[in-house]
């Protein structure tokens, strides 16, 4: 919170250059270490030593990176505060329900939605709308208080690209930074998984809980087809992805026809829009940096790395069990 009140004084995102400064130093040193290990080599007593220098660092940035973020992975789960019980696994016919149910929505919701109203949102606007609604639903939820909100739009979005990153939180600084390039249908999900972040939900699976359950409780239309195509999004992947594991093909091709038969044209054009924003990139991407951030959630205690964003279905199914 303190962090946020600092750097929310200034007007624009310092994050993403400092991370790119602490980059440049940290090949630098390991440049730096590596060439005095090459010249130490001869003598055990300097490369014990070197080593020692080498790993007191490593010690110390982990010792860092804990205070300011790594303990939130150790802090109870929100799961404790919505009074849930969340299930270890789900089965392909609650995925198959989940996606029909969520198709149902996704019409109904698309349309009160003109395609002039969609066309007049503006993106500084939705960071506005999210903190509104985080404020409303702190009234049911206290612990969902945002106080000295601090989200800003990225300064270098086009690094998304090339690591991956639709938006991310800065621990160093405080500053939940957001692309302002993405799809407009995109963005109340991500600044809402954000928020989620600076609030101390450290786990992706949390995160996107939290921005679910803000979504479901706005009664922003806006918001909730957002969440609605992303957690259909979910639903369908993970239902494919169980029939193409027991080798039903046919089955798969008949639910990807069904599905796209039941969803209204106007919500096939906006998912046929997204996917072709990201389609455009995929190519750009660095090789191995979504490897590296799929262990990188591993190491935090994120078992299903990458595939942690999904887990959101899991809670979804407990909280909709919950207020059915």
């Amino acid at each position: 919170m303190g962090l946020r009140l600092i750097t929310g004084a200034i007007p624009f995102s310092i994050g993403e250059y400092l991370y790119i400064i602490l980059i440049i130093l940290l090949i630098y040193n390991t440049i730096l270490s590596l060439y005095k290990l090459k010249y130490q080599i001869k003598s055990p007593i300097l490369t014990t030593n070197t080593w020692y220098k080498v790993s007191k660092k490593a010690s110390i940035i982990f010792v860092i990176f804990e205070l300011i973020w790594g303990l939130n992975y150790q802090q109870i789960t929100p799961a404790k505060e919505f009074n849930l019980q969340v299930p270890n696994s789900y089965t392909e016919k609650q995925m198959d329900s989940m996606s029909l149910s969520l198709i149902n929505q996704l019409n109904n919701t698309r349309s009160i939605i003109s395609d002039s109203q969609l066309k007049a949102v503006k993106a500084d606007g939705l960071i506005k709308h999210t903190i509104k609604h985080y404020a409303a639903i702190s009234d049911q939820y206290p612990f969902l208080s945002y106080s000295y909100p601090n989200v800003k739009w990225a300064q270098l979005p086009r690094l998304g690209d090339y690591i991956g990153y639709l938006a991310f939180y800065q621990p160093i600084t405080g500053e939940a930074i957001i692309r302002a390039d993405l799809p407009i249908l995109t963005l109340p999900f991500t600044i809402s998984h954000e928020i989620a972040h600076q609030l101390g939900y450290a786990s992706e699976t949390e995160a996107n809980f939290i921005a679910y359950v803000v979504a479901l409780n706005s009664k922003d239309p806006l918001f909730e087809y957002a969440m609605q195509l992303q957690l259909f999004t979910y639903s369908q992947e993970a239902q494919l992805f169980m029939i193409a594991k027991s080798g039903n093909f046919k089955k798969w091709e008949a639910v990807v026809k069904r599905n796209k038969a039941l969803l209204s044209p106007k919500v096939l054009s906006d998912r046929q829009f997204i996917r072709a924003f990201f389609s455009a990139r995929q190519n750009q991407r660095i090789p191995g940096s979504e490897k590296l951030y799929d262990q990188f959630l591993i190491w935090n205690k994120q078992a299903s790395g990458i595939n942690s964003y999904n887990d959101v279905l899991l809670w979804a199914l407990a909280y909709q069990k919950k207020t059915a």
